[in-house]
């Protein structure tokens, strides 16, 4: 053991004295500790680690990156057991501090956003209520260094910092509407990027290519999307008291319009807030479109860049005008520019329902199918194509039973969406029993030979397989 030490005090005293304490004995303590902070870390015995990582910190801030990797488990559970107040107010401290010393002996470019990101976490977690301000502008900071790159939770923290900001009247609406911008164009890269990884390894999947290490990437990204998710639905409903159609009014004016009509970011920020969607609690989805500077917007934008959005833009109008010709092009412009697999879906179903009023039905139909495969587990494009199908019913078969079996499959397209998606089950559920009332009676089934269990081929271009059964 002594020759050991001898050893570690030789290698110790040949690193520069700043990093490993002012003497070969603090060299040697702090190396002790290292290795009793880390063992404790290892063993989730973070309350006990404290003290040798105290010391280490203390004694070598500047002797391991492992002192600040393993410091804020440590820090915060000494935090949780402290009844003292000042002692605690201490601890907060010492937590926020140590991400400005990692950064001072240990910086690295690619991680100084996340870093300063937790930072700006732990801040206004222990510190928010009395000091939202700091905590807020550290957010700045950290957005300025991370960007697109910051996670969910810092995502999240940085809009609650926002909002409390506005609520208290320390930044005005259209700083809110800023940081709000800053933190929706990073959900949407995110959820962008791994949406398409996660596409294409379910397409590998489906094809018997993707091995183990593909599968469990697919798992890991699921479980990413779903954090950025997660945030992105808390933001909508953070948002929703605050962003209301009368205060986007007052925020694009036609004198504002008039100052930035040749600025493609001014515009397409406008449109976006302008053609955000809300959902109540019916599902139903309302936005602020009927906003006269919305299509005087759109159509500036679309003439400058015809970009998905500015496409989509004029679809909406269209839409609302029920001009479902010109919307199914503009939405089927809008998905063919745009990269995001969810977007792209929801243009496509949005375009299949423009069919489904045409009486394009086939259309529709192939529209929806589309939409579906984009995005995995929605229930939405089954709900539509049950629709469609009950909108056929008539018109495909020879006697009663085949022409309106159409209604069975709806009920089971129905069922299915419920399944994948238990946000639609409201809505599923309501035409389930409008559809089984319209199903072919029991006597006019035997009549013409059917029984319950029996199969009926459905031809023409709805090209399915109903099983009869009787409600």
């Amino acid at each position: 053991m002594i020759a050991m030490l001898t050893v570690v005090t030789v290698a110790l005293q040949a690193q520069p004295q700043k990093l490993w304490g002012e003497t070969a004995a603090d060299s040697v303590k702090c190396w002790e500790n290292l290795q009793i902070a880390g063992s404790y870390y290892q063993s989730k015995a973070y309350d006990q680690a404290f003290d040798a990582w105290y010391q280490l910190y203390s004694t070598c801030p500047g002797a391991s990156k492992n002192t600040y990797i393993i410091a804020p488990k440590i820090i915060e559970t000494r935090i949780k057991a402290e009844k003292d107040a000042a002692k605690k107010a201490e601890l907060v401290n010492l937590l926020v501090e140590q991400y400005d010393k990692r950064l001072e002996y240990f910086y690295e470019e690619d991680k100084e956003g996340t870093i300063l990101s937790d930072k700006a976490a732990d801040y206004l977690k222990y510190n928010g209520d009395e000091d939202i301000e700091k905590a807020y502008h550290l957010y700045q900071k950290a957005y300025e260094k991370a960007g697109k790159d910051m996670y969910p939770n810092h995502l999240n923290g940085y809009f609650i910092a926002s909002v409390r900001m506005f609520n208290e009247k320390k930044i005005e609406f259209d700083e809110l509407l800023e940081s709000y911008n800053f933190i929706s164009d990073a959900l949407d890269y995110n959820i962008i990027k791994y949406n398409n990884e996660i596409n294409a390894a379910e397409e590998s999947m489906e094809s018997g290519e993707c091995d183990a290490k593909c599968e469990k990437t697919l798992e890991r990204n699921k479980r990413i999307v779903d954090g950025y998710d997660k945030v992105q639905r808390n933001i909508e409903k953070m948002l929703a008291p605050v962003l209301s159609c009368d205060k986007l009014d007052l925020v694009y004016t036609q004198e504002k319009f008039e100052a930035n009509k040749d600025n493609v970011k001014w515009l397409y920020v406008a449109s976006k807030m302008l053609a955000k969607e809300r959902t109540d609690d019916e599902g139903n989805k309302t936005d602020c479109t009927d906003n006269p500077i919305y299509f005087t917007i759109s159509e500036a934008l679309y003439n400058l860049e015809p970009s998905a959005r500015a496409a989509r833009n004029l679809a909406i109008i269209a839409y609302k005008k029920k001009d479902y010709k010109t919307a199914a092009r503009y939405y089927d412009e809008a998905s063919t520019h745009e990269e995001d697999s969810r977007v792209k879906a929801e243009d496509m179903l949005k375009g299949a329902y423009c069919y489904q009023q045409m009486g394009n039905l086939s259309q529709a139909k192939s529209y929806t199918l589309q939409a579906a495969k984009l995005r995995k587990n929605w229930g939405d494009p089954y709900i539509l194509l049950a629709s469609i199908y009950g909108d056929a019913a008539g018109t495909c078969g020879s006697n009663a039973v085949e022409k309106n079996a159409v209604y069975w499959v709806a009920i089971d397209k129905l069922n299915y969406a419920i399944s994948i998606d238990g946000d639609v089950t409201n809505r599923a559920n309501k035409l389930i029993a409008a559809y089984k009332k319209a199903v072919p009676d029991k006597s006019t089934a035997f009549a013409l030979g059917y029984k319950e269990g029996d199969k009926v081929n459905i031809g023409c271009w709805i090209n399915e397989t109903a099983v009869v059964k009787f409600y």
